[in-house]
């Protein structure tokens, strides 16, 4: 054959060489499979929920202490998050380090996706608060990153426009009764409560703070047993029903604009109000204050209590550097300004109260206070389930299809229900 000949015939096999070493190049410039970049640095995989102007300039810090590590962060949204994560570990892709919502917990400890980490991080146990809503069965797996909860916004010029004392909001379950019937009926226009309806995923996290300040629980300490029908939770439940003639029945949304506008009385809600209402109500007078407890010398003052904890999935590939990322993350110097970019929960590491932001932010304050006595859903690994019955129970009695008494024993039925099956 003559040289033209050969040259058609070499041609293939430098185009491939071409091909494969562009390919090697793109992998060594993408962090490839091995997690290495091309100068040696390790590629770690940060999921997250926050904006990434909030995060990036703490993990820009973790990096300058950490040289030999580049963090690539991922924002996930509340909406699609749990699925994306799910689905990234069923093909065995997870990130090397995740934000995971306290909910999401108990299904991946069943599941055995989740990293025990309890020997990694028992010296952070008395630095952190909410561990509750990260271990199970005493074991640790995830760690406390953020911790939110709900307190109760008081409207006072409508206390004081009822003949009320704007100093003296609701304290117990009475005052509360009392002074949002007095707003209801002396100051027109205005509702003195805001009661849930039409968001069962929030729903129970409005009505059951009044059950557990009560002695009340969704499940007993076993997590095998379903104490829905207790009396506990009937007095609570018979309380909140009694609001709903003073009450605007709506959703979140709507009762936060409403006591914006002046035209309710008490709301449960959480920190992302504080932030709204300045913009939205510059002129509105309210305050922040614990949720109302039973009775002056009994209960307390109890909120539902939710977290964002850092977890290692088992199929993580870089599981060492994940875990020094999460204790880098959850220091009070780091948490601090996630919190104050972001608004929404609180650091969960303990010396956070101290830092000079709570001086001169007092009902930020109020909210550190209640999550003192805040409680978090169990984390049984049915828990969505569960979720949904006491959910779906819950707006029954609201809105007058059952009683309190048929809600509960029904709740309590079906979640038995629940239990029963096999893993």
């Amino acid at each position: 054959m003559g040289a033209t000949g050969d040259s058609r015939l070499r041609r293939p096999a430098a185009f491939a060489a071409f091909l494969a070493a562009v390919a090697t190049a793109l992998l060594l410039l993408l962090g490839g499979g091995c997690g290495k970049k091309g100068d040696g640095r390790t590629v770690l995989v940060f999921w997250q929920f926050s904006p990434l102007t909030a995060i990036e300039p703490v993990i820009a810090r973790f990096e300058s202490e950490n040289p030999g590590i580049d963090v690539r962060v991922e924002q996930l949204t509340w909406q699609s998050g749990r699925e994306k994560i799910v689905a990234a570990v069923a093909a065995g892709r997870p990130p090397d380090l995740c934000e995971l919502g306290s909910t999401f917990l108990p299904g991946l400890v069943a599941d055995s996706t989740l990293l025990d980490l309890t020997d990694q991080v028992a010296d952070l146990w008395p630095a952190l608060v909410g561990w509750e809503t990260a271990a199970a069965h005493g074991r640790a797996y995830g760690i406390p990153w953020m911790l939110g909860t709900r307190a109760l916004y008081v409207n006072l010029d409508l206390l004081r426009r009822a003949g009320l004392d704007p100093t003296k909001p609701p304290v117990t379950w009475a005052e509360l009764l009392a002074a949002s019937r007095r707003i209801s009926e002396r100051v027109p226009d205005a509702k003195g409560f805001g009661m849930n309806a039409g968001e069962r995923e929030i729903l129970f996290k409005k009505v059951m703070p009044f059950a557990w300040g009560n002695g009340g629980d969704i499940l007993d300490s076993t997590l095998t047993k379903s104490v829905m029908a207790s009396p506990q939770n009937l007095e609570a439940l018979r309380f909140y029903l009694s609001l709903k003639p003073y009450s605007l029945l709506d959703r979140q949304e709507m009762h936060d604009q409403a006591f914006g506008k002046g035209r309710l009385g008490f709301v449960i809600s959480g920190p992302w109000l504080l932030r709204a209402l300045p913009k939205s109500a510059p002129d509105l007078k309210f305050s922040v204050v614990l949720m109302p407890r039973p009775a002056a010398d009994r209960g307390t003052h109890a909120s539902f209590a939710g977290a964002e904890v850092l977890g290692v999935f088992r199929g993580a590939k870089r599981k060492a550097e994940a875990i020094r990322l999460a204790r880098f993350l959850v220091r009070p110097e780091n948490t601090m300004p996630v919190f104050i970019a972001t608004g929404n929960a609180f650091p969960a590491a303990v010396g956070a109260e101290a830092d000079t932001y709570f001086v001169s932010h007092p009902m930020d304050r109020v909210f550190l206070t209640q999550l003192k006595t805040a409680v978090a859903p169990p984390l049984h690994p049915r828990w969505v389930e569960i979720e949904e019955i006491v959910n779906g129970e819950l707006e029954q009695a609201i809105h007058g299809s059952k009683t309190p008494e048929a809600a509960l024993g029904s709740a309590d039925a079906r979640i038995a229900e629940v239990l029963a099956r096999r893993p």
